[in-house]
């Protein structure tokens, strides 16, 4: 397999020709797409993101770089959570055509998702823009990530990280035995097989839902990025607050029905493909980090602060998990249809080794440091 080194700020340009030539002529061999016209469209948008959250103000910067480059004859009629398609159904929505476009966590469906389930494995990766960009990169660069996207139905739009996994509770959570002590609602496949592996226990709910559950007792603690303790309101219920050291551990997808896509004109087809790669090297993580600096003085009015493991409590935790969750990840991959899913983690490994790690300090480090 070939690897290509990138600096944070990775540029498309080079191949965004070759990739929006062979659009058009998919679109025309399926009978989709045109040579051009003065066409509108608008689209529908089904979204999870709460108002005020960074996931709200990714889309609409998508959105608002889809209907610049296309003089607006793309436009956007934008569904929230439930009243279109319910949090969790939004990939089925986009796939079977009831969304054009939609926004959620894609572990609501982590069978549609095995490309980026990849990060939902602990103690991969600390930094989001190396996540973010390499995931958008394989899914062209990959064979059977590309397959599998269109067997899927799905045009990925990008997949930008959640935030750090922080821990909230009642009491202080500083060890494992402390995190094992609880029932969590924990987020992503393999963090809840890595919170089973220190005997604790799980409990499935979808974001919207934990509110409620904690203050009903049906779960102890949680874990979620800095953005879910202003979105969902957690701060004001759950009093500590920490970093364990897993760093990057799910994301939030966005995706286009591929129909709907090959549908549109040529122009507007190599218009959306030049935004996704002018999105996905750089604008989406910056304004995650404009609005999640600014959720941390939010955060900081309700709570103490946001504490830190020490290091050696995250290398137990670290130890106690070892590689098991690397091959249960292949083996499900697998059997949701990634071709190749170990050459997927491999080439999903040393992309992230040679990113440039000169980036911005997260966000929630440095609210941390301003316990």
């Amino acid at each position: 397999m070939t690897l290509h080194s990138r600096s944070r700020r990775r540029t498309y340009a080079a191949t965004a020709g070759v990739a929006v030539a062979g659009l058009m002529l998919a679109g025309c061999a399926d009978g989709g797409g045109t040579a051009g016209g003065d066409e509108d469209y608008v689209l529908t948008f089904a979204s999870w993101a709460t108002p005020g959250s960074s996931n709200e103000a990714i889309q609409e910067e998508w959105i608002r770089m889809i209907e610049e480059a296309t003089d607006g004859r793309i436009t956007f009629d934008v569904s929230g959570a439930g009243a279109l398609c319910a949090a969790d159904e939004i990939p089925e929505c986009v796939r079977d055509g009831r969304a054009d476009v939609g926004q959620t966590i894609s572990d609501y469906a982590p069978q549609l998702f095995p490309q980026t389930t990849v990060v939902s494995i602990p103690f991969i990766t600390q930094n989001a823009d190396a996540t973010h960009e390499t995931l958008y990169a394989l899914s062209t660069e990959h064979e059977g990530a590309a397959q599998l996207w269109e067997q899927n139905n799905l045009k990925m739009l990008g997949h930008w990280p959640a935030g750090r996994l922080l821990l909230g509770s009642d009491e202080p959570v500083t060890s494992i035995d402390d995190v094992a002590d609880l029932r969590w609602r924990m987020a992503g496949p393999y963090m809840q097989a890595a919170v089973d592996t220190i005997g604790a226990g799980n409990v499935a709910l979808t974001a919207p839902e934990t509110y409620e559950a904690v203050e009903r007792g049906v779960v102890d603690a949680v874990a979620f990025p800095m953005d879910g303790l202003v979105s969902y309101q957690l701060k004001d219920i759950l009093p500590q607050w920490t970093d364990p050291g897993i760093g990057q551990y799910t994301t939030v997808g966005q995706w286009m029905n591929l129909d709907v896509f090959n549908g549109l004109p040529d122009d507007l087809q190599q218009a959306v493909q030049s935004v996704n790669d002018e999105f996905n090297s750089g604008p989406a993580m910056d304004v995650f980090r404009e609005v999640t600096t600014e959720q941390c003085d939010t955060i900081l009015e309700t709570i103490d602060g946001i504490d830190e493991w020490d290091p050696a409590a995250t290398d137990e935790w670290e130890a106690a998990v070892g590689d098991d969750l690397q091959k249960k990840w292949i083996d499900d991959a697998t059997a949701n249809g990634l071709e190749d899913a170990a050459g997927y983690l491999e080439m999903y490994q040393d992309e992230l080794a040679a990113f440039d790690e000169s980036v911005v300090e997260d966000p929630s480090l440095t609210c941390a440091g301003r316990s």
